[in-house]
């Protein structure tokens, strides 16, 4: 396991001096002078920079009079690459940060608009495929030449196809939308696609997941088809299935979970007083109820789709804290890696790593207790997707909840996030991955095959159907279709969702 996992990362050390890069990485030899893209407005270190000080991936380059001066000090770092600055007006108001200038050495794009503050990203050739988000190759003149199913200048933006409107789960009871949020996709022996996904019982909406969601299997002919449901896998309450396989074909799911009846405590079908459409009303829910949000994650595993699944076996039992969002890769000598989160009052979601000795005993299971993302800010980002490519590079996708209005608003940012490795424990974040991190309009705009568009209101718990090769072919997200905005408080009938799959361009 240590010699598979601990392996450090090996970068191609770099020049920088004046306004040109000497690129050392073998097969790169090229001198070109960098671009700059700047945005007004917006910064890269909210909530994270300290004032005249460093942080592990901010740096305090000094205090200046202009933009123009932080941009060449940037430029001109000579210990690290500096992918990106922000720097601070002087507007006279004695601004903590007044006229002071931060570096950013990780290439994560992820800005937040705040005032008096002025960001540029510096597009430096690549060295070498680290520097194309390992989803793509650097070519000889520095260039990424991504994946197909990624773009952007470091291959770090999902390559989102056109969607169709009838592709995955969505519930229909006696006629009544059912809610669901999320589901992992994985192919069977039987030639299906079968989806695991949380769904809400009576009709509710995602705002009563705490209280009515179970989890379900449904398949498809086709990865991007519509699914329909199959079976009900564990009742009231189970919730954010995360099913991968194991090294001999086994379907192993994590979830969250604390097992109580097939009907959840909320009932948003009852006649004369709820409206029965997906969606939570003000008087469908107990007047006194619990959120019950930090119930514990289990693993159980069956040798096909549809079970039976083997007796759930919890994982780290004196764990206390919010549901974790266990997200593993199982290797083939039957080690795991994972990322699981953690929720914090001020901080948000935060990500931390996971290690077994054996997929299948849990008290093997290691939780490492150091943030992998430090320097993102309030919110962080939560429910990850591992998995791992054709040529064995480690990658996650996210619910990115760091940037635009992410001090009030962090479930409104229905954006993605990813990150690679190259051993699966040093981990790089590359920022927004889809998504605008622009658009201050709240939501996620979802164009379809028709020419059409509909902005959601949220966007998260993301999966990826992979084809044999590990290559990304669809993109699995909860949609929220309603206009509710408060996910912690229910009752303003807006949380309406489905599970959505949108195909990425592929080969």
């Amino acid at each position: 396991l240590e010699s598979r996992l601990m392996a450090p990362m090996s970068q191609s050390p770099i020049s920088v001096g004046g306004m040109a890069t000497l690129f050392l990485a073998t097969g790169v030899a090229a001198l070109r002078l960098p671009t700059v893209k700047t945005y007004p407005g917006y910064s890269q270190v909210t909530n994270v920079a300290v004032p005249n000080g460093n942080t592990s991936t901010i740096k305090y380059l000094g205090s200046f009079d202009d933009a123009d001066s932080c941009e060449k000090a940037c430029i001109n770092m000579n210990d690290e690459r500096c992918w990106s600055y922000t720097y601070y007006h002087d507007d006279g108001s004695n601004f903590t940060f007044a006229a002071q200038c931060f570096g950013l050495t990780a290439p994560r794009f992820s800005p937040t608009p705040e005032n008096n503050s002025f960001t540029g990203v510096v597009a430096w050739n690549c060295r070498d495929d680290s520097d194309c988000s390992f989803n793509g190759v650097c070519s000889s003149d520095g260039v990424c030449e991504c994946n197909a199913a990624w773009s952007g200048n470091r291959c770090e933006m999902l390559n989102l196809l056109p969607d169709e409107r009838n592709s995955g789960y969505r519930g229909v009871d006696d006629g009544k939308n059912t809610s669901s949020w999320g589901g992992a996709v994985l192919k069977g022996e039987d030639g299906l696609y079968h989806m695991w996904a949380a769904e809400m019982t009576e009709h509710c909406g995602i705002g009563a997941w705490a209280q009515n969601s179970r989890i379900i299997r449904a398949t498809s002919k086709t990865p991007g088809g519509a699914y329909e449901r199959d079976q009900v896998v564990f009742d009231v309450f189970s919730h954010e299935p995360e099913v991968v396989q194991g090294p001999n074909g086994e379907y192993v799911m994590f979830y969250t979970a604390q097992i109580r009846s097939e009907h959840g405590d909320c009932n948003c079908c009852q006649e004369g007083v709820s409206k029965c459409d997906g969606s939570t009303g003000p008087n469908d829910c107990p007047s006194k109820h619990t959120l019950r949000d930090n119930d514990p994650s289990y693993m159980a595993y069956a040798l096909k789709p549809e079970g039976p699944w083997s007796s759930p076996q919890q994982l780290w039992p004196e764990y206390e804290g919010a549901d974790t969002n266990f997200a593993p890769v199982i290797l083939p000598n039957g080690t795991i890696v994972a990322i699981w989160r953690t929720w914090e009052s001020v901080r948000g979601s935060r990500c931390y790593l996971a290690i077994g000795e054996n997929w299948n005993d849990t008290s093997t299971y290691q939780q490492f207790e150091v943030e992998l993302f430090p320097d993102l800010g309030a919110a962080g980002t939560e429910d990850p997707f591992l998995y791992i490519d054709a040529k064995g590079r480690f990658h996650a996708v996210f619910h990115h909840m760091y940037g635009t209005d992410t001090l009030d608003h962090w479930w409104l940012l229905a954006e993605g996030g990813h990150a690679f490795s190259e051993d699966g424990i040093n981990w790089t974040y590359t920022g927004v991955a889809w998504g605008d991190p622009l658009d201050r309009k709240r939501g996620n705009v979802v164009t379809y095959k028709d020419g059409s568009t509909f902005r959601f209101t949220r966007r998260e718990r993301p999966h990826l159907i992979l084809d044999e090769h590990g290559n990304p072919t669809h993109l699995i997200t909860a949609a929220q279709y309603g206009t509710g905005k408060i996910p912690t408080e229910v009752g303003d009938n807006g949380d309406a969702s489905y599970t959505m799959i949108q195909e990425i361009a592929h080969q």
